[in-house]
């Protein structure tokens, strides 16, 4: 178990470096498009398709992950004769299951990458300002869901439900091996969170900043800094 977490974990922080995504059209394939939209086009497909293969080991890796532990403790509680060991099996199992289905579920965004909007023509300007629009529909929704990463119900909701599983074995069946599971169910259940796909937040960012909707470019906000000034140093206010 905690060799499969180590590799999967290696595997969805290192995501973003590796390739998967397809090539991307070359300039010219946007002469229909309006100098603006074909500039927002790129940005766009570009992001996305850097992102994909996060999104999908991601998605892939924890699903396999989840599937295979499911399969494991449901084999281990059909041989097992101690009535505690079946248990924590059992709950195990349960766990994994609910893992496997939140995969399925609540599948990334990030996992399509701009498959979606590729798939669109660009033959004149309204093709090019539809398929700019399911794009921003794309990095929105990814935005989004990392977000969620930060959500303090889903965190709570990840301990309540191993706790539960630990109450159930170790007080209703006296396994102590009930709550040492029940705080490996919530460490991995961390883990699967925090390193959901998070980029499209900060791609989002950029983009706005880039091309904002009153055409007018923005700043990176406000940001402070120190530099040098005569007999020491003075805090620098940028915005």
């Amino acid at each position: 178990m905690r060799v499969l977490v180590s590799v999967l974990v290696a595997a969805t922080l290192a995501g973003p470096a590796w390739t998967w995504a397809e090539e991307l059209p070359p300039p010219e394939a946007y002469e229909a498009c309006e100098p603006e939209t074909a500039a927002r086009l790129r940005f766009l497909e570009t992001r996305l398709e850097d992102g994909q293969p996060h999104g999908r080991y991601w998605w892939y890796g924890w699903t396999g992950f989840y599937g295979a532990s499911m399969v494991f403790s449901s084999t281990r509680a059909g041989l097992e004769d101690d009535d505690g060991e079946r248990a924590d099996q059992i709950v195990s199992a349960v766990k994994a299951l609910t893992g496997v289905a939140r995969q399925l579920i609540q599948r990334p965004t990030a996992r399509l990458g701009a498959d979606p909007m590729l798939a669109m023509p660009v033959e004149n300007e309204g093709a090019c300002r539809a398929r700019l629009a399911r794009g921003e529909e794309l990095l929105r929704a990814g935005a989004e869901e990392a977000r969620q990463r930060y959500s303090w119900l889903l965190h709570v909701g990840t301990v309540l439900f191993n706790v539960a599983g630990g109450v159930v074995v170790a007080e209703g069946f006296d396994e102590p091996d009930g709550w040492r599971n029940a705080g490996i169910g919530i460490a991995v259940g961390e883990i699967a969170h925090w390193s959901h796909p998070w980029r499209q937040t900060s791609d989002l960012e950029e983009y706005e900043r880039r091309f904002p909707a009153d055409g007018l470019p923005r700043g990176p906000g406000v940001s402070f800094g120190v530099a040098p000034a005569p007999g020491g140093a003075a805090l620098r206010v940028l915005f």
